[in-house]
């Protein structure tokens, strides 16, 4: 089958790629070809660029596969139009393997769904379901293995970072790799750090791996979780001071810190108290909690400070993912003053 393209000389390929995607010419179902002078770009429509030495010529081409670009895409020809609609509209995905939340009504056919996601995405090998909400001590949640290998474990990789870990018995969200980034680009150099409710590792290593503070601390008291860190720590070739316990007992026998990281959304605000009285004076914590908004974030965190006497200056106030419906996981960045 022939199909008109614009032919381009390879060294304005890029510039003019970006002039066709601007006015929506690039037919993205063809392959692009190139020869060992130019590219041509499969088109909608023939086209004169102005002021571009270009051709248009009609040449055989190669259909692209079309790749679904959403779960419900990937279950159109295999759900009815009810079942589409109740379908969760995304999914996590933590090194290959998948993790969704399937309605009661659709649960006679989460094999199905699970089966479609490996199929289309290449990358996933393993689907859990979640079975229930995070409320064990560590953070954890019930999963089901739906499709793919009988497996929970996997790596992760996230700015260069590689964390190893077990989804069943270890807490780590993949939204949250942005905001990670954000708090580590923060630190400066001569810093003492200490992370609570530190996982395996995540923000710890992110921080020591770009950032290279004085010192890094990281107090995580699941077994499981203070293991993979371990782990963690040694596959990137960082240096981070991990303790395994409570952070009550665990952060008063550390001495003082410039920089306090809080990650623990659902009580953080009952450990603020051992961070404050570790925290140097300009020091800075980042704290997480649920919340409908900033403004109601911030308030909470002034609420809790003032009463425990102490005074602070609010930095920032991020919306770093949705719990539920109307409520955030909102980060307050404060000095202590």
């Amino acid at each position: 089958m022939k199909k008109i393209h614009l032919k381009v000389k390879k060294e304005d390929g890029e510039r003019i790629r970006k002039r066709l995607t601007e006015i929506d010419l690039i037919d993205e179902n063809i392959k692009i070809k190139k020869d060992n002078s130019f590219i041509y770009f499969p088109l909608k429509r023939a086209v004169d660029i102005e002021n571009e030495k270009t051709e248009v010529v009609e040449i055989e081409c190669i259909k692209l596969k079309k790749h679904p670009k959403s779960l419900k895409e990937s279950l159109k020809d295999k759900l009815s139009e009810r079942e589409l609609k109740i379908l969760p509209k995304s999914f996590d995905i933590i090194g290959d393997i998948a993790i969704l939340e399937i309605p009661k009504d659709l649960e006679n056919k989460k094999e199905i769904i699970g089966n479609s996601l490996i199929e289309t995405f290449k990358n996933i090998r393993v689907v859990l379901m979640k079975k229930s909400k995070i409320e064990t001590e560590y953070r954890t949640r019930g999963f089901e293995i739906i499709a793919g290998e009988n497996r929970t474990t996997t790596i992760h990789r996230e700015y260069g970072c590689i964390y190893k870990m077990d989804i069943a018995s270890t807490y780590f969200s993949p939204r949250l790799g942005s905001e990670r980034f954000r708090i580590a680009e923060q630190v400066k150099k001569r810093e003492r750090v200490l992370v609570m409710f530190a996982g395996i590792g995540p923000y710890a290593i992110l921080i020591a791996k770009y950032k290279n503070p004085k010192e890094i601390y990281a107090i995580e008291m699941n077994p499981d979780a203070v293991r993979y860190m371990r782990e963690n720590v040694l596959i990137n070739k960082v240096n981070v001071n991990i303790i395994e316990g409570d952070v009550r007992e665990e952060t008063p026998k550390l001495g003082k810190f410039d920089r306090i990281v809080m990650p623990l959304p659902k009580d953080c605000g009952n450990f603020l108290d051992t961070a404050l009285q570790s925290l140097r004076k300009k020091g800075i914590i980042h704290f997480y909690n649920f919340s409908h908004n900033e403004n109601e974030s911030i308030e909470n965190v002034r609420s809790i400070t003032e009463n425990l006497g102490y005074k602070i200056e609010i930095l920032n106030a991020i919306k770093c993912g949705s719990y539920s419906p109307g409520l955030y996981r909102i980060c307050v960045d404060f000095k202590m003053l």
